[in-house]
């Protein structure tokens, strides 16, 4: 017999023309809130409390009462609902909280119904594969956080969602896929979540080396800036970004609170992340080091050749709204910490992620002025002079990023700066010349002060 229960409406948040009943899952109540305006249903759990104020926040355990025992204990979201009066909803919400707690199922399945998915709607299960449908447009804040058996987690091809989804859960393999049934709504997605411009498929973002996270002195601020707003955008610099921050976090040990990451940054953004840094060396007097990751549009000044990081609200000759390099190094060379280490997948020519001119009133690459680097600063550059930055397409990033992370993979983050260096410049080198036909050759410049020590520096 099938129970229901009425809730006030505003409760939890419920549109006008919604009403709550109850659905059972395996034994188990669950809140589903329906909308006759649409005919559609969430599933959610208003009981499972998350406590904002503590981390890591507490568990609160349950189980579906009739799941079966076996080898993958397995459950199905229903793709419909029908109401105490005959009326039939379809389920397109997997809402706040929905089965977070649960700890004896390893897979749930998701109908093709389900369009989204809550906040915290798996927080703490013990989920160890779970596939997104196609179906699927919006994704909430830690959807699996801290579930610590989840290994596997697919989502479709070319949706991007933030790492908070599921930071706390270490071991996780992530996938991309397209559901060929689905790909209009792979599409229709793509109208509502802004994606990046190549999925993140290749060997360094799968299998990613886990370690403890010890490195607790080391801070990072990764920028990574693709969908500009008023020039081309940057093929692959989400994917750069958000992997490398995957790396600093699980492969270099560093605690996730210590890791800044930004995308799609403006002026204020950099600034307000440099200040951040900045805050963080004046309170550990000298003991922190500091990671700064860049992927997006350099510029020059067409007078005088000075570099400018570009954000993605500013136009490409307008170097007056631009965050120049030579600030940039002044503010990190005055930190004081035992060494700042800089990413840069960018260029200063003039020229886009790959073929063409981003601004130049010639019509050709500038040989940009190269900047020293002072203080304890240690600066890895992904290509010199008039040169271009380029994207390696098959592989979902940045040419320079790429085989930075294919390093980190391979030697599990214990690598020195001076292999490390060698292996980005070979290998850039070579593959720009066979797959782009062109000079890329990256670099790494460093401080007076560092010139005896930078090249026998690891990260952990």
């Amino acid at each position: 017999m099938k129970k229901v229960v009425l809730l006030l409406l505003m409760a939890v948040g419920i549109h006008a023309g919604s009403y709550a009943q109850q659905i059972e899952i395996l034994g188990t109540m669950f809140d589903i809130v329906l909308n006759d305006a649409d005919m559609t249903a969430a599933i959610r759990n208003k009981n499972f409390k998350v406590d904002e104020g503590k981390f890591p926040m507490y568990a609160q355990n349950r189980k579906f009462a009739e799941l079966p025992e076996g080898r993958v204990k397995t459950v199905m979201v229903p793709e419909k609902y029908t109401a105490d009066d005959g009326k039939e909803y379809t389920i397109t919400t997997i809402g706040r909280c929905a089965f977070a707690g649960f700890t004896n199922v390893d897979y749930f399945v998701i109908p093709n119904t389900v369009t989204s998915i809550e906040d915290y709607a798996f927080f703490r299960s013990s989920v160890e594969t779970i596939v997104i449908p196609a179906s699927v447009t919006q994704m909430g804040n830690r959807v699996f956080g801290w579930c610590p058996k989840l290994r596997n987690l697919t989502l479709p091809l070319g949706m991007t969602v933030s790492p908070d989804l599921y930071s706390e859960s270490k071991k996780i393999t992530v996938k991309y896929e397209l559901d060929a049934d689905l790909a209009g709504a792979v599409a229709q997605r793509s109208k509502t979540v802004a994606p990046s411009a190549y999925a993140s498929t290749s060997d360094v973002d799968m299998d990613i080396p886990m370690s403890e996270p010890s490195n607790t002195e080391t801070f990072a601020v990764i920028i990574a800036n693709e969908n500009y707003k008023k020039v081309a955008k940057v093929p692959c610099a989400l994917n750069d970004g958000r992997t490398f921050r995957r790396y600093c976090e699980n492969t270099l040990g560093i605690p996730v609170e210590n890791v800044h990451y930004v995308e799609d940054a403006t002026l204020g953004t950099m600034t307000s992340e440099l200040n951040w840094a900045t805050r963080v060396a004046n309170a550990y007097e000298g003991d922190a080091k500091l990671i700064i990751y860049y992927a997006g549009h350099g510029i020059p000044n067409e007078k005088d050749g000075a570099g400018y990081l570009l954000p993605v609200d500013v136009a490409g000759n307008d170097v007056s709204a631009a965050y120049s390099l030579a600030n940039l190094y002044s503010t990190l060379a005055n930190l004081n910490v035992k060494y700042v280490t800089l990413f840069m997948d960018a260029c200063f020519s003039g020229s886009k992620r790959g073929d063409g001119m981003l601004m130049s009133a010639r019509g050709v690459a500038i040989k940009s002025r190269l900047e020293e680097p002072k203080g304890n600063m240690v600066v890895f550059s992904a290509a010199q002079g008039d040169e271009t930055a380029y994207p390696y397409a098959e592989k979902g990033h940045g040419l320079f990023t790429y085989f930075l992370l294919k390093k980190l993979k391979d030697t599990k983050g214990d690598v020195d700066f001076g292999t490390l260096g060698e292996y980005i410049r070979k290998e850039v080198t070579r593959k720009a010349a066979v797959v782009n036909n062109k000079p890329q050759t990256p670099s790494v410049s460093f401080s007076p002060q560092m010139s005896a020590k930078w090249e026998s520096i690891k990260f952990k």
